[in-house]
């Protein structure tokens, strides 16, 4: 077997020995020391097992060509590997140097029981050379096509997928009709990266069984491609975040329309146009709501929203969660991004220190507090690296809702934070418990660093404000 080098054998036999306790099986022992493919395939499955699974991807899909049983075992070890499949078009040429008929044999290997499969649309230009030499023509014109091609040429491996996460930004239509051809129980789609500009929706609809949809900053989405879905299939769940073509009011009123099933909707807060926020609220199964806006729109949303929501008796009595939250604003190819918890912290921080701060004046939170009395049953407040409301305000909070029992208050911390959470704890004693929480990755120490850091950058002709994300999430 010339697949297999001198150390893949000895680690082989040393495994078969001494975990397999056959140092005293003389015949099969001295088997060992001469494999022979006679031997090799009259080996125990479970030593042949263990042999495969030292082998590299080459050698596997090389020696599952030998005969039926090999390729058996190898198949069972693929699937074991793969259960969780990454389609990354660079790491299978570049990195374990495969071939493309290689590829759709370990897709066909393996691709049975797979049920969730990450496909990725990135490339570096070593692909785009390959390209070139491959295709000819201008390279970036086929890149696209070209890895959108390859994976569907081995989607009929799949039958069993459910849910389908992309990287990067080229995935396109065809490859949503071959995946309703080939792949008929997804239920998941999930674009992880910002700026896809190349799907129109044209046959999500053909997805017989779909229910969840993240779509977020898919800028040519058609409005009447996504009507044609929702009229067919019963969506759960939808993300049309900084859709472009959805920013209208009329089209999202008709889409509201069909969502009779729909339990989470996460989408861009473009007006405050009461029609367009009764057309939300009033979806008969939501139980999480949340809206996304960039801080430099001129909205007065938060008013205008909790003023509807006061006025919705269902959504009002409902109500039990709120999250307040500043994020980073969606950026080209992010999941390539590595962080530790501390360099994501301060990537956090740093976001709410250069941005625009979101924090309520007094006539904000005197508007809102007259709403706040029909949420009886709201119980949790949080805000994740925001301080929408001062000392004075917090204090406020639990005589305006008989309900909440916890405020959390994650990241952006504050020098007087600790006095406020004495005083606090003290008046606890004396009305209705509310639990109050600061926590923080980052210490006060390196907070205030972060922004000292920042009000010196302020001087110079360089310095701008970054675009924030700012959300309200509603649980039901």
């Amino acid at each position: 077997m010339e697949t297999f080098n001198k150390h893949q054998l000895a680690m082989a036999k040393e495994w078969a020995i001494e975990k397999l306790n056959l140092a005293e099986c003389e015949d099969l022992t001295s088997s060992l020391d001469t494999l022979s493919f006679y031997t090799f395939s009259s080996l125990p499955l479970e030593i042949l097992y263990k042999i495969f699974d030292i082998c590299d991807l080459k050698d596997l899909l090389s020696l599952s060509k030998v005969c039926r049983q090999f390729r058996q075992v190898i198949s069972q070890i693929l699937q074991q590997r793969y259960r969780y499949f990454i389609y990354n078009y660079l790491t299978f040429k570049f990195t374990q140097n495969l071939n493309d008929q290689e590829i759709s044999e370990l897709c066909y290997l393996s691709g049975s029981t797979v049920e969730r499969l990450r496909f990725s649309t990135y490339f570096n230009m070593d692909l785009l050379k390959h390209i070139e030499w491959k295709m000819g023509c201008n390279p970036m014109e086929n890149l696209k096509f070209f890895i959108n091609d390859n994976f569907k040429q081995n989607l009929k491996y799949f039958p069993s997928l459910k849910e389908l996460e992309v990287q990067g930004k080229f995935i396109q239509d065809q490859t949503i009709m071959e995946l309703a051809k080939r792949c008929k129980e997804l239920h998941s789609i999930r674009l992880l990266d910002g700026d896809n500009r190349w799907l129109w929706g044209e046959y999500l609809a053909d997805l017989e069984n779909i229910e969840n949809l993240e779509l977020k900053c898919c800028r040519n989405l058609d409005p009447n491609h996504l009507l044609a879905l929702v009229q067919k299939r019963r969506l759960k769940s939808l993300n049309i975040v900084e859709c472009e073509h959805l920013k209208d009011i009329p089209k999202m009123q008709n889409l509201c329309k069909n969502l009779t099933n729909l339990h989470t909707l996460r989408l861009t807060a473009f007006t405050q146009d009461p029609k367009f926020l009764k057309a939300i609220l009033n979806l008969p199964a939501l139980k999480c709501l949340q809206f996304f806006w960039i801080n430099f729109m001129p909205l007065n949303f938060e008013e205008n929203f909790f003023t509807e929501l006061a006025q919705n008796p269902d959504k009002a009595q409902s109500l039990s969660r709120l999250k307040f939250e500043n994020d980073r604003y969606y950026i080209e190819d992010e999941t390539l991004q590595q962080w530790t918890d501390e360099k994501y912290a301060i990537m956090r921080e740093n976001v709410c220190i250069n941005g625009q701060a979101w924090q309520w004046s007094e006539e904000v939170f005197e508007k809102i507090s007259q709403t706040l009395e029909h949420f009886s049953n709201l119980a949790s407040l949080k805000f994740h690296y925001c301080r929408l409301l001062n000392y004075d305000q917090l204090e406020k909070l639990p005589q305006l809702l008989i309900g909440l029992k916890d405020i959390h208050i994650y990241g952006s911390p504050r020098k007087d934070d600790a006095q406020f959470k004495s005083q606090w704890l003290e008046e606890a004693k004396i009305r209705s418990d509310c639990h109050l929480r600061f926590e923080s990755f980052l210490s006060l120490k390196e907070a205030l660093s972060l922004q000292d850091e920042a009000s010196s950058r302020q001087f110079s002709s360089y310095y701008r404000r970054e675009p924030v994300m700012r959300s309200i999430e509603c649980q039901f």
